[in-house]
């Protein structure tokens, strides 16, 4: 009877550990997966007893990951301090703040402890499930920002409005009312301190950002050979080195690209997002600030291309 309980105890400690650890962002929840072996071990064994404490240990750390992890401020952390200056480093930078808005080292092109987060999001959000989908969503993306006219956003900085206007005029202003905390970062991003208006050119080229965590994971699924990686966020690099003269532009159209994606009130994950953007544009760390901007680009070798990868 004892060994029944225990054992309907830690199927359901290792039930809601895996649905948490299944929807979290984060990697830590699975580092308690040798908790979750060691409990069925037990009671497989006949231990039921010596199964409480795992179990507990579990059904805690879940709970934290719960109410602590989720919670967790977006932090400037970087896995390689000392790395040389290479396109792949410059190009993580580019997409630094999706990193750091979950507190996870920004310059880690493969990281294979993530691979499941990848191939998850890939079909959640994107219905990638193979090399050859995602290959051909870098296209599309590609393809959709080379043809989008061009667009900028007027900030009105007296009264806190946004206007979006594209040069073709093809779709009608779009409008955003701005706090007083988002004027104030405009205004520092900008440079625009005493002045009234400010106008962020060309910002639709934000987007360009979205490819480097797709290549990122494409190279750690292995669904992309080095040189195809190292090749992709080379042409991510040259794009944006053409269309922005710095990290301060590029920043200036990171923040315009939020503000406008926004809609309605501020989500838990915008927010992480914008802190990110104010750690990446003020902190003496950011690689915004120490990267230069115009640093040659590493020629690709020619290799293995990696058509054989599945």
């Amino acid at each position: 009877m004892f060994t029944a309980v225990a054992g309907v105890m830690g199927a359901l400690a290792i039930g809601a550990w895996t649905v948490v650890s299944w929807a979290s962002r984060r990697r830590l929840p699975w580092l308690m997966a040798p908790l979750a072996l060691l409990i069925a071990l037990l009671v497989v064994a006949g231990l039921p007893g010596w199964s409480l404490l795992p179990t507990a240990a579990l059904v805690a750390g879940t709970f934290a990951e719960l109410v602590v992890g989720a919670r967790e401020a977006p932090a400037l952390r970087t896995g390689e301090p000392d790395a040389p200056l290479s396109t792949e480093r410059w190009a993580a930078a580019v997409a630094a703040p999706f990193r750091v808005a979950l507190a996870e080292p920004w310059d880690v092109v493969v990281r294979p402890q993530l691979r499941w987060r990848y191939r998850r999001t890939f079909v959640r959000e994107r219905g990638i499930t193979d090399r050859a989908g995602l290959l051909a969503e870098i296209e599309r993306l590609w393809a959709e920002l080379h043809a989008a006219p061009e667009s900028d956003l007027f900030v009105d900085l007296r009264s806190g409005v946004a206007r979006s206007r594209r040069s073709d005029g093809s779709r009608p202003d779009r409008t955003v009312v701005l706090s007083a905390e988002q004027v104030a970062r405009l205004r520092t991003v900008a440079g625009a301190e005493s002045a009234d208006s400010v106008v962020v050119g060309a910002y639709q080229w934000w987007r360009a950002v979205y490819l480097v965590p797709l290549i990122c994971g494409g190279a750690t699924l292995d669904w992309l050979s080095p040189v195809e990686t190292q090749s992709l966020l080379r042409r991510v690099a040259a794009d944006l080195q053409r269309r922005f003269g710095g990290w301060s532009q590029l920043s200036a159209a990171f923040h315009a690209g939020v503000l406008l994606e926004q809609d309605g009130p501020a989500t838990a994950g915008a927010e992480r997002l914008w802190a990110a953007l104010g750690l990446l544009t003020t902190d003496p760390a950011s690689p915004w600030r120490l990267l230069p901007w115009d640093m040659p680009l590493d020629r690709v070798v020619a290799g293995d291309r990696g058509e054989s990868r599945p």
